[in-house]
C-alpha cells in the first residue's frame, strides 16, 4: 500500500482479518479508517499506529516518530476506547489533532487531516457527507461467499473492480480490473459498466447505465451486490433540559444590559452577515443558515435553537445539530436555559481542568468540554435561545465568542421577527383568497337573474360591510305568476354570518314548495336553525308571497324591519304592520303567523331593507336614519326599482362621507304594474 492509496481515507479493503482486528473490518495491514457515519460529528483521524507506510514515513510507532515525540504529543491527542455513538460500532482508540491544524508536513505522510470543527470538501478528503445518518449503501457478496458493506460517500463516483487501487476492490477473479462504477446523480446513483469482460447485469438484465433502486441486483460475474437506497425518515434527536448540572462545570452570565465587545475582524463580520440573517424568508430556513454560520465562525461541534412559541412560555426545538450524545440526546443545563429564556442573560459554560489528567479522558468521560447560550432578543421580547458547544477541541469558548454569538442572535431575531412578519402576510393572503371565495360562492347563491315583467319588476343590492356578507336575499319565481321574496339579515357579519345564510338558503330552496303560507314556513325554518346554531346566533327574516294579477301580497317577519309600500307621486312611504314575532333561532317552540296585504291601486313599489342601511354612520358617528330612507323613497318615487336602488345607494355614501362601511346592505325594490 502507497501512501497515495491511504491519502484517500475511507476507501474499505477487504481481505484476511487480522487478528485482535476491533473494528470488524477486514483489512491485511490492520489501516483503520474513520467511522464513516460520524466522522463529522466527533472528528477522528484515521488510526495509523500498526501501518508499516505510516512507520516508514514517521508515523505513531516509528523511529522518526520517537526522535519528534515532543511535536507529536502537542499536535495529537490519544482518545482511549469509545463506542461511536451512531453506529455503536466500539472503537480501540485513534489520534485527533487540536482544533486548527490542518496537517502535519512529513507527518503521516501527506495524509489530509480532519480539521476539528470545519466542513470538509468530499472531493478533497474523500469522507462521506453523511447528514442524520441518511445514506446509501451496497451489501457486496463474494463468489466465496463471502459478504462485505459499503457506503457510498453520497458525491461524486466510486470505481468496483479487483485493480486493489479501485474505491471499491472486491478480490474476486470474475470481476474485471476496473469493472464498474456508481457515480451519483440529482435523481439518485447510477451504475455503470466500464467495459467490463463478463458485462454488468441489473436485476438479470445487461445494462451499460442503470439509475439504482432500493433492493436492487447488481451482478458483476460471480459477484453479487444488493444497492440499499438512504431511508428519507430523519435520525430523530432531543434536546434535553437536566436540573443536574455537571459538577465539573462552571458558569459565568452576563445580562442583557452589557453591551457586546468585538474585535473589527469580527464587527465586520456582522456587517457582512447582516443581510444574510435578516432578509424576507422562510423561519426554517433562516434558523438552518444561522446554525450554519454558528458552525464555520464559532466552530461548534453541536448546537441547536429554540425559539418561544407566541404568547406561550412553551418552547420548540426547530433546528438541532450533531446530535451524538450517549442516548442521542443534547443535554442542558435548565438553569442556564431559564436564565436565557427568562432573564435574557448570555453564558459561557466551561468544564473545569482536571490537573494533569488528559483531558480528552474528561472530553470522554463528562461530555462537553465549552458552551454557550444566548437569548434572540427584540426590544424587551425573547424569542428564543442559541445554542452550541464542543465536545472533543480543547479550546474553550472566551467573553468574546459568546459577544460574538449574541450579535449574531440579534441578527437572527430580526430575521425571525421578518419572518414572522412575512408568514402574517402569507396567512392574510390565503385569508383574502379564502374570502374572495366565500364571496364567489355567496354571490353564486343569489338570484342570477330577477323577474322583469310588464306586471312585476324586481331589483336587488347586496353589499357586504366585510368581504362577506351576513345578508341574504331571494326572489323564486311560481309557475301561476306569483312571485316568492325573502330578505335576510343574520347576528354580525363576515364569514362566520355567511355560513348561517347559507344554512338558511339551503332550507329555504328544500322547502319553499312544501308551503304556500309564508307563516308555515317560518315555523319550520325557526325550528330548523334552532337544532344548528347556539342560541347567540339568529336571523331577522322578512318573507313574503306576491300575487301581481290580485294585487295582494301576504307576508310574515321574524324580527326584521317591516317593508316600505311606495306609491309614485302619493303620499309618503309607509311601513306595512306586521304582527311582531322572534327572530329565526331564539325559540324553537315559536310560532309565526301570516298577514295579508292588499296593494290598492298600482303601480306600486315595495321596498324591503336591512339595518345596514338606516345605521350607516357619517364621519360624526350620526346614523343615517329611517326619516333620511323615507325623505329619499318620496324623492324617487316615480322611478323604477333599479334605479331606485341605486340613488338611496348614492344617498347612503354621500352622508357617510368616506366614512368605513359598518355593515352588510342589501335592499329589494318590487314594483307592481307599470313600473318596469
Amino acid at each position: 500500500m502507497t501512501a497515495a492509496s491511504l491519502q484517500r481515507h475511507g476507501r474499505v479493503v477487504p481481505g484476511k482479518e487480522r487478528p485482535g482486528s476491533d473494528n470488524g473490518v477486514a483489512h491485511p495491514r490492520a489501516w483503520i479508517r474513520p467511522c464513516p457515519k460520524t466522522c463529522r460529528e466527533h472528528r477522528v483521524a484515521t488510526r495509523m499506529n500498526t501501518c508499516p507506510v505510516g512507520r516508514a514515513e514517521g508515523g505513531i510507532g516509528s523511529s522518526k516518530a520517537d526522535a519528534r515525540r515532543p511535536q507529536i504529543q502537542n499536535a495529537v491527542t490519544r482518545i482511549p476506547n469509545y463506542k461511536c455513538p451512531s453506529c455503536a460500532t466500539t472503537r480501540r482508540g485513534a489520534w485527533s489533532l487540536p482544533h486548527g491544524s490542518a496537517e502535519l508536513p512529513g507527518f503521516f505522510g501527506s495524509v489530509p487531516w480532519l480539521r476539528l470543527g470545519e466542513e470538509r470538501d468530499s472531493r478533497k478528503t474523500q469522507f462521506p457527507e453523511v447528514v442524520g445518518g441518511i445514506v446509501d449503501n451496497l451489501s457486496i457478496t463474494l463468489s466465496n461467499g463471502q459478504t462485505l458493506t459499503h457506503t457510498l460517500p453520497g458525491c461524486g463516483t466510486e470505481v468496483i473492480g479487483r485493480d486493489p487501487a479501485c474505491d471499491i476492490w472486491v478480490d474476486d477473479p470474475s470481476t474485471s480490473r476496473r469493472h464498474a462504477q456508481f457515480r451519483k446523480t440529482p435523481e439518485g446513483y447510477v451504475v455503470e459498466d466500464l467495459g467490463s469482460k463478463n458485462s454488468t447485469l441489473v436485476n438479470d438484465v445487461l445494462k451499460a447505465s442503470h439509475l439504482l433502486r432500493d433492493n436492487d441486483i447488481i451482478i458483476l460475474g460471480m459477484v453479487r451486490i444488493r444497492f440499499i437506497a438512504a431511508t428519507d425518515a430523519p435520525e430523530q434527536v432531543t434536546v434535553v433540559v437536566t436540573d443536574q448540572p455537571s459538577a465539573r462545570e462552571s458558569a459565568r452570565f452576563s445580562n442583557r444590559g452589557v453591551h457586546v465587545q468585538l474585535s473589527q475582524q469580527r464587527l465586520q463580520m456582522i456587517y457582512d452577515l447582516s443581510d444574510r440573517l435578516t432578509r424576507l424568508r422562510d423561519r426554517d430556513k433562516l434558523l438552518s443558515d444561522a446554525m450554519d454560520i454558528c458552525f464555520d465562525t464559532l466552530r461548534c461541534e453541536r448546537g441547536a435553537i429554540a425559539i418561544r412559541r407566541h404568547n406561550s412560555r412553551a418552547i420548540d426545538w426547530p433546528v438541532v445539530r450533531h446530535l451524538r450524545g450517549k442516548e442521542g440526546e443534547l443535554t442542558i443545563s435548565r438553569t442556564t436555559l431559564s436564565r436565557a429564556l427568562d432573564h435574557g442573560e448570555r453564558a459561557v459554560v466551561t468544564e473545569d481542568t482536571l490537573g494533569d489528567a488528559d483531558p480528552t479522558v474528561s472530553m470522554v468521560q463528562h461530555g462537553i468540554r465549552s458552551a454557550m447560550c444566548v437569548p434572540l432578543l427584540y426590544n424587551e421580547e425573547i424569542l428564543g435561545v442559541i445554542y452550541g458547544d464542543r465536545i472533543s477541541t480543547a479550546a474553550v469558548y472566551t467573553p468574546e465568542d459568546v459577544d460574538f454569538l449574541a450579535a449574531i442572535a440579534r441578527q437572527v431575531s430580526i430575521g425571525l421577527i421578518n419572518s414572522r412578519l412575512l408568514d402574517e402576510q402569507r396567512l392574510k393572503d390565503r385569508l383574502e383568497k379564502d374570502i374572495a371565495l366565500a364571496r364567489q360562492i355567496q354571490t353564486g347563491l343569489l338570484p342570477q337573474t330577477l323577474p322583469k315583467r310588464p306586471d312585476i319588476t324586481v331589483a336587488a343590492l347586496n353589499e357586504p360591510g366585510n368581504r362577506v356578507s351576513g345578508d341574504y336575499y331571494d326572489v323564486i319565481e311560481l309557475p301561476d305568476g306569483r312571485v316568492w321574496i325573502l330578505i335576510a339579515d343574520v347576528t354580525g357579519e363576515g364569514v362566520a354570518a355567511s355560513l348561517l345564510t347559507a344554512n338558511l338558503q339551503a332550507a329555504v330552496r328544500v322547502t319553499i314548495d312544501t308551503s304556500e303560507d309564508p307563516g308555515t314556513l317560518m315555523t319550520r325554518w325557526n325550528r330548523l336553525i334552532c337544532r344548528n346554531t347556539d342560541s347567540s346566533k339568529f336571523i331577522t327574516v322578512l318573507l313574503g308571497l306576491i300575487d301581481p294579477t290580485a294585487g295582494r301580497a301576504v307576508f310574515s317577519g321574524a324580527g326584521h324591519l317591516p317593508p316600505l309600500l311606495v306609491y309614485p307621486g302619493g303620499p309618503p312611504p309607509k311601513a306595512i304592520d306586521l304582527k311582531p314575532d322572534f327572530p329565526l333561532g331564539v325559540v324553537d317552540g315559536a310560532q309565526y303567523e301570516s298577514t295579508v296585504v292588499e296593494l290598492g291601486s298600482l303601480p306600486c313599489t315595495i321596498y324591503c331593507y336591512t339595518d345596514g342601511v338606516i345605521e350607516a354612520l357619517n364621519p360624526g358617528n350620526e346614523l343615517f336614519g329611517e326619516h333620511r330612507l323615507v325623505d329619499l323613497l318620496s324623492s324617487h318615487s316615480a322611478l323604477g326599482p333599479a334605479r331606485l336602488l341605486s340613488n338611496i345607494r348614492r344617498g347612503v355614501t354621500k352622508f357617510t362621507d368616506g366614512a368605513p362601511q359598518s355593515d352588510d346592505i342589501t335592499m329589494l325594490a318590487v314594483t307592481l304594474g307599470g313600473g318596469s
